[in-house]
């Protein structure tokens, strides 16, 4: 299942919630799915919150059932590039100097998508400091294009870029 859903557009998520042949529930299970078993070679993604997503996912089953409590981005996952501000989580910029530098705020970026019922489902590789032309960092490593592991993505953006390529959300931020 996790191949069938693994291109849909943030647009066909929203509205195959609407009709009911999708739930957040199935969709993010399917996204874990997915890159738990695509992401290693590519390694695109660097801190994942599975288990909040999981959470978050049923939360947004529960408000897509009531048209009243539905946010525009209602249960759609999301993958945040390392360099944004999640509060509560680490930001590194791909540094070993932040590797344990948790955030006491989120970027307002951060805080529209979530006040908009996106799902943040993990973060992206991005090169030290976003400072290269290849997303290689020394804290985790070289991100690696999906459909071709010999090359990489590019830079800054660059985890962004290959996640969404391999299929492992609908949505990535970038800068």
């Amino acid at each position: 299942m996790a191949d069938e859903l693994a291109y849909l557009t943030a647009t066909d998520v929203l509205a195959r919630f609407a009709d009911r042949s999708l739930s957040p529930v199935e969709f993010v299970e399917a996204l874990i799915e997915r890159a738990v078993r695509i992401n290693p070679p590519i390694n695109a993604l660097t801190d994942c919150y599975f288990d909040e997503a999981r959470a978050l996912a049923g939360e947004a089953e529960r408000r897509l059932r009531d048209p009243a409590s539905r946010r525009p981005l209602e249960g759609v996952p999301v993958l945040v590039k390392d360099a944004q501000r999640v509060k509560d989580k680490r930001t590194t910029q791909g540094s070993l100097v932040f590797k344990d530098h948790v955030d006491d705020h989120s970027d307002p970026m951060i805080e529209r998508l979530q006040a908009a019922g996106a799902i943040i489902l993990a973060r992206t590789a991005v090169p030290e400091f976003c400072l290269s032309g290849v997303c290689h960092s020394r804290l985790f490593g070289v991100t690696r294009n999906p459909w071709n592991l010999d090359y990489g993505p590019g830079g800054s953006s660059g985890g962004s870029g290959a996640a969404l390529a391999a299929g492992l959300a609908p949505l990535a931020t970038g800068t």
